[in-house]
């Protein structure tokens, strides 16, 4: 009786290689992925509404810009104590960027943006 060999120790060593590499993307793209924020974009016909959830985020510590065809959303989310052990931590801390790539073309002197209950809203009316 003839026996196939399945799964070399090359074989073996190649699995293990691709999937050090996927847990290497996973946790690289993991990271930049947490610090930004989740985001709807909505068209009402006349205008673009944007809605970030930027919860803990204080007004003074978002920017929001238009460049060209591009809403750019940045801020600061409290980063945590020097002086304390953590414990753990779930919520992201630090800088974050978002850009978001706009189908129309808006009226920039008629942007306006406001925060409420950890939700920024920016309104975006569309150029004629």
């Amino acid at each position: 009786m003839d026996l196939e060999r399945f799964g070399t120790a090359a074989d073996l060593d190649e699995l293990i290689k691709v999937r050090d590499r996927i847990e290497s993307l996973v946790k690289s793209d993991t990271r930049a992925d947490a610090l930004a924020p989740k985001a709807d974009l909505l068209d009402f016909g006349d205008s673009l509404q944007l809605r970030m959830e930027v919860p803990g985020v204080d007004q003074g510590d978002l920017e929001v810009a238009l460049q060209g065809g591009r809403l750019l959303i940045a801020g600061l989310r409290e980063t945590l104590e020097d002086n304390a052990d953590v414990l753990f931590s779930e919520r992201p801390n630090g800088p974050f960027q978002r850009t978001i790539d706009l189908p129309a073309p808006v009226e920039r002197d008629r942007a306006s943006a406001h925060l409420r209950g950890g939700v920024l809203v920016v309104h975006l009316p569309k150029r004629q």
